[in-house]
């Protein structure tokens, strides 16, 4: 779990991708000495590059995010036998809450035509399929995150606060039994937590083919999810390793048939 010291200081690389041990120092208002053992410390996580006198973002792949376009069409078959499985979960009359992502997205397709539902989301992408559907659609205010095209900030978390959700479907884009699940943004992370702390239920949906990948940062302990919908390509022991945690489904991908865990 990072520091807030050092979520900020991966904030300003991310705005400023090359900085100096000065500027940081600057700008976070703490010694050298301390920027170095943060650096040292997000270094050592993959997370960022040293170079002399100071760092830059990492260039791993696992630490900077594909873009939306990329990641939708990775995966698309995977990602839709999850969401067929994951209708089982949503109940006529629900209010029902989903994440910023591509898999989320491909379940607003299924929505669509549920007249029985109340869906909030922080996706804009996601609200205007839902809106061109017969589901009522809230999009939460705040500011727009280009790359996502996901609502952020304070004022957002402040409006999901406001609500209470039967189900939360949580997306992510890493995931294992030691590191819980991971995201990309720091901001988009902050969302899915106001999310997860005001609903009922929280499902993820996570592919079999982000298993042990990291990412930037921690969401949850898979403990901490009520379940795991994934697909049949999971390795069968870390299926069962997972089960010891949390409620895990899986779905068949091959013929498109629903397959239950």
């Amino acid at each position: 779990m990072l520091t807030k010291r050092r979520k900020e200081l991966l904030e300003l690389l991310q705005s400023e991708p090359e900085m100096s041990i000065n500027d940081l120092v600057d700008r976070l208002g703490v010694s050298a000495a301390t920027v170095r053992r943060d650096l040292n410390n997000l270094s050592s996580q993959g997370l960022i590059q040293r170079l002399r006198g100071g760092a830059t973002i990492s260039h791993n792949p696992l630490g900077i995010e594909p873009s939306w376009l990329e990641r939708h069409r990775e995966n698309i078959d995977k990602k839709r036998a999850i969401v067929r499985l994951a209708l089982d979960a949503v109940e006529d009359g629900q209010v029902v809450a989903l994440d910023v992502g591509t898999t989320t997205l491909e379940l607003a397709r299924l929505l669509q035509m549920r007249s029985d539902l109340m869906v909030f989301t922080a996706s804009v992408p996601i609200s205007e399929m839902l809106a061109r559907g017969r589901p009522t659609v809230y999009l939460v205010g705040g500011r727009v995150r280009p790359r996502e095209m996901g609502v952020v900030g304070p004022l957002a978390r402040d409006i999901i606060g406001r609500f209470h959700y039967d189900v939360f479907f949580l997306a992510a884009a890493g995931w294992s039994l030691e590191q819980g699940l991971m995201d990309f943004s720091i901001e988009d992370v902050e969302i899915k937590q106001a999310f997860m702390n005001c609903s009922n239920q929280v499902i993820a949906l996570v592919d079999s083919t982000k298993y042990g990948k990291t990412s930037l940062m921690s969401i949850a302990p898979l403990k901490e999810v009520d379940m795991v919908i994934t697909d049949d390509q999971l390795p069968t022991a870390v299926r069962d390793q997972v089960s010891e945690v949390t409620t895990l489904r899986w779905a068949e991908v091959e013929n498109g048939e629903r397959g239950l865990g």
